[in-house]
């Protein structure tokens, strides 16, 4: 067990952890999105034509096509974002004296986090995990299923895996680099190809009850296991905390790092925290740090800097936990390299909540996010229509997966890098219709899991109207009304609208990627809804660099000694340049599956180096 130096107190906050807590501080810290609502809804704007946001004073558009001038291609406003930062943190130098002293100090209790800490203290390790947050699971618990593609034994006993079966590592590297056109580095892939299913394996023996619908086979055809998930993550989360607490992992909650600690050889040999937020306190680790506490979603200018895509394209992010950039600028701080530049994971709809004054982070789940990926009409700046990329389940359940990611590129890109949404007062009426599969699926109180969702969000209709009184969600008693609030240029949205019910009429639609008949509902009923739209930000991919046993590694080629960090912290899974991530290896094996696969080699490895020296 780690031992307390100074005395100071229980400051591994063991007693506010149990479980009745941890559920209590967790749907609390769910809510929060409520709050951030109400907040939007006291700063309606309301015209886009005339402001680009609540903070930006814009002239009208004089044309269709985005411009600098005008509040259509505008930078994002800053004081929508939790962070705003991208200067590296120099370390610290060794203390007279330290407060806390492990073997492994892991930093970020999430996925990751929480993975990297039972590992370590499982191969005997003296583990301290901080956490900057007052519970564990991170932005993981909010997450709705996992994924690794192969090697699990839930799937051997289904015959399954990807992209064939039986499973072979070697092709899912193959596979892998070739979608990332071979920027990526193949002895990470082959890695993580090799070890994901073992972790899952291993989580299991820790106690997470893997159920139908969480593990892997989820990109398999629709008879195999497919079924709607609510933020199952949590299960699993919660089941690794425990485990790791029960096994002696010193947790310290309410705790950010705020440094490394660099001694004069370049060895990383402890973190300096903000405890309680309040005191600095110096942890030695004599053996590693694991930096595992996420990316940097919810940063403006390492966005601006390492993602610009991602900057431009993506109009919100549903990770509200952290996700600033800290353990990245700490990286950078004792010279690490970077690698994935302008590399993202996005999905469709995310809603342009900041353009209105609201937040940049927002609950997945919130109604307004849900509503705004169903196949409603969708044009760009310009009138042009927008394809669909539809989700729903045939015989090849990956194809619906990818569509989550292909959608996303399809609204980040056209001029002005938004897209527009619009439908009549007979919304409600087309949604059964739809049918929509994954995350698209519209949250109801009878959903399975949904006692974990905030109670505001369990009906879909409150976060819409929560939008609608926002005035982020348009209702507008005319087309004209509406195309000019939305900020298009006259005849715009009117034209699209007249193109589009002809359509509906013929019962045939003549677009180049045309909607099925089912979904070909006219725009004549007013109220008339509209809502500007892009990409729905769910992980940085560009990261520190790291090595194929997660050391991080320095500008000269070298590892930093001492120095270990997990996804999304580390960077280069997808490659350079993969703005959408791809939704296979960037959602199932790229995020939360990537973070537990991540987080168990941490440990692994750390152990194996820096303590066993490099036996396993």
């Amino acid at each position: 067990m780690a031992e307390n130096i100074t005395g100071v107190g229980a400051l591994s906050r063991r007693d506010f952890l149990t479980g009745s807590a941890v559920a209590a501080a967790g749907a609390a810290m769910l809510g929060l999105a409520a709050v951030e609502l109400a907040t939007a809804a006291e700063t309606r704007s309301g015209n886009w034509a005339a402001d680009g946001s609540a903070a930006v004073t814009a002239e009208p558009s004089a044309a269709t096509n985005a411009t600098a001038a005008d509040g259509t291609y505008r930078e994002h406003n800053a004081s929508s974002f939790p962070a705003d930062d991208a200067t590296p943190i120099p370390p610290r130098a060794v203390p007279a004296r330290w407060d806390y002293e492990c073997d492994i100090c892991v930093v970020g209790a999430g996925g990751g986090g929480l993975n990297a800490a039972a590992r370590a203290v499982q191969l005997g390790a003296d583990v301290i995990c901080v956490e900057a947050m007052g519970l564990p699971g991170g932005n993981a618990q909010e997450a709705g299923m996992c994924g690794i593609l192969g090697g699990y034994s839930g799937q051997e006993e289904k015959k399954f895996a990807f992209p064939s079966y039986p499973f072979d590592p070697k092709a899912l590297t193959d596979w892998a680099m070739d979608e990332y056109h071979y920027a990526a580095d193949p002895k990470l892939i082959y890695r993580l190809a090799c070890e994901g299913g073992k972790s899952l394996d291993w989580m299991a023996d820790c106690g997470v009850h893997w159920r139908l619908g969480e593990v892997p086979v989820y990109v398999a055809p629709k008879r195999s296991t497919l079924d709607h998930h609510v933020l199952k993550m949590k299960d699993a989360t919660d089941a690794m905390y425990n485990y790791g607490y029960a096994h002696g992992v010193d947790f310290h909650f309410q705790s950010p790092a705020v440094a490394l600690v660099q001694d004069d050889g370049g060895r990383i040999v402890g973190v300096v925290v903000n405890e309680d937020y309040e005191t600095e306190r110096y942890i030695r680790a004599d053996r590693a740090v694991i930096l595992t506490a996420g990316g940097f979603c919810n940063n403006k200018a390492l966005l601006d800097k390492y993602i610009p895509t991602a900057a431009m394209g993506c109009a919100s992010s549903y990770l509200t936990a952290g996700e600033r950039g800290e353990c990245f600028r700490m990286g950078l701080g004792v010279g690490a390299d970077v690698s994935g530049f302008n590399s993202s994971a996005s999905f469709d709809g995310g809603v342009d909540w900041q353009a209105e004054g609201g937040t940049w982070a927002r609950f997945l789940y919130d109604g307004m996010t849900q509503l705004s990926r169903q196949p409603w009409l969708t044009i760009d700046r310009c009138g042009n229509r927008l394809r669909y990329m539809d989700s729903r389940v045939a015989e090849d359940g990956a194809n619906a997966i990818y569509a989550l990611g292909d959608l996303a590129t399809i609204q980040m890109t056209p001029p002005g890098h938004r897209s527009y949404i619009v439908f009549d007062a007979n919304y409600e009426d087309h949604l059964a219709g739809f049918a929509q599969e994954h995350c698209r699926k519209l949250l109801t109180p009878d959903l399975e899991q949904i006692e974990k969702v905030p109670e505001h969000y369990r009906d879909w209709h409150h976060g819409v109207q929560d939008a609608i009184d926002a005035d982020v969600l348009k209702r507008r008693d005319t087309l004209e009304e509406l195309e000019a609030d939305l900020g298009l240029a006259e005849g715009v949205l009117t034209g699209a609208v007249a193109r589009w019910n002809e359509a509906c009429e013929r019962g045939e639609d003549d677009f180049l990627y045309p909607m099925p008949p089912e979904w070909l509902h006219a725009i004549t009923t007013p109220p008339f809804y509209g809502c500007r739209i892009g990409g729905n930000l769910y992980g940085t991919k560009a990261g520190l660099l790291i090595n194929d046993q997660m050391q991080v590694v320095g500008t000269d080629g070298r590892v930093i000694p001492g120095l270990y960090a997990g996804w999304h912290t580390a960077g280069g899974a997808c490659g350079e340049n993969s703005y959408i991530g791809d939704p296979i290896l960037g959602s199932l094996m790229g995020d939360v599956g990537l973070a537990f696969c991540g987080g168990y080699l941490c440990g692994t490895f750390a152990v194996e180096n820096e303590i066993n020296g490099g036996q396993a």
